[in-house]
């Protein structure tokens, strides 16, 4: 009799259909829920109104959107480097006060951003975000333990 492998040590027979699955770009509209909900974290945050998993959604959306522009286009990527530098001026303004407060031309800078992050996420595939996902992961635990 043949002794068979226990199923948790098989390869997946699967495996590269899911990963051509992941690699292909988004369809139409499978990115549109997340992008309501970055904005109206972002409008929250403009307000006022924000708390910080609202502030830390935008931050995410614009980190994840600069390491893929990285990829793509060194002037896209100085686009979302203006907004990630007005997230830190709200951050700090709120470390210093208490309180969230967004002036005009970090309200501008952010919304270009945001707008290149819906760009960025629409044209890639679920592999590439997972990826930069995983760049801006290790990242934060980097400056985590340095800090």
């Amino acid at each position: 009799m043949r002794k068979s492998t226990p199923r948790k040590y098989r390869a997946d027979p699967l495996a590269g259909l899911r990963l051509l699955d992941r690699a292909r770009p988004f369809d139409p509209g499978d990115t549109t829920e997340q992008h309501i909900k970055t904005r109206a974290c972002f409008e929250r945050l403009a307000d006022g109104a924000a708390d910080n998993d609202d502030f830390d959604r935008v931050a995410m959306a614009i980190n994840l959107a600069k390491i893929r522009a990285l990829e793509i286009d060194r002037g896209l990527a100085d686009l979302l480097e203006a907004g990630q530098t007005a997230m830190t001026s709200v951050r700090n303004r709120h470390t210093r006060w208490g309180k969230w407060e967004m002036l005009a031309t970090e309200r501008a800078a952010i919304t270009e951003a945001l707008d290149a992050h819906e760009a960025i996420t629409d044209a890639s595939s679920p592999l590439q975000m997972y990826e930069a996902l995983d760049v801006v992961r290790r990242s934060v635990l980097k400056n985590m333990r340095t800090a």
